[in-house]
């Protein structure tokens, strides 16, 4: 029986959620929505004991839920079908990442020396961006395609906004290797949806506490 486990539940919002702060970046410039710190902050927690750890509580995923559900719900909706493609780039490019064991440890590294000079209170989002932006360039970019990603030209110039796509991206990639943790297979996605609603319901639910 094909099921999705309340761990691969979060690891797949976490996705959505870093995939759909990406194009309102990319579209409308905003970075002021109230979960894009805990979906950026999610790279550092590489340590973290619990899934729902890594993103804080499950209000900090309100987003990546709603998305979740409404991938599954309005699959023919152009900015969901835009979502699952770059899920699937981005799912190509973690696999090659975690099958490079040099990229992953440089990789790693430079996380940690970032996570250990980080000030949730005192550290402006726009600069853990930068950082996290300069790590997906250095460590994910050479391993594979480029993910292309659309919205307004003058905003994709603009090196505050590319960095804080860049940093999205690492997050979304995060996100991936979590799922891949807890064992998430695709299969699962087509058999397993009803088991994936009822998480996504409790979670709900547990972010209104």
């Amino acid at each position: 029986m094909f099921t999705v486990t309340r761990d691969q539940t979060i690891a797949l919002a976490g996705l959505y959620q870093a995939l759909a702060l990406t194009q309102s970046v990319a579209r409308d410039g905003n970075m002021t929505d109230s979960c894009l710190p805990a979906t950026l902050e999610s790279v550092l927690k590489i340590d973290a004991q619990d899934y729902l750890d890594v993103y804080g509580m499950a209000q900090n995923l309100r987003l990546g839920l709603r998305m979740l559900s409404e991938t599954s719900v309005n699959r023919n909706d152009a900015s969901t079908i835009e979502r699952t493609r770059h899920a699937v780039s981005l799912m190509h490019l973690e696999s090659q990442l975690n099958a490079d064991a040099k990229a992953t440890r440089a990789l790693g590294d430079d996380i940690r020396a970032i996570a250990t000079l980080y000030d949730a209170q005192n550290t402006p989002v726009q600069e853990l961006a930068q950082d996290l932006g300069r790590m997906y360039q250095a460590h994910i970019s050479p391993l594979g395609p480029k993910v292309i990603i659309k919205g307004n030209p003058s905003l994709l110039k603009t090196d505050e906004y590319a960095s804080m796509i860049r940093a999205l991206l690492l997050a979304a990639i995060r996100a991936i290797a979590l799922w891949r943790h807890a064992q998430g297979k695709r299969l699962s996605l087509l058999l397993g949806k009803a088991s994936m609603f009822k998480h996504i319901e409790t979670l709900k639910k547990e972010g209104l506490h």
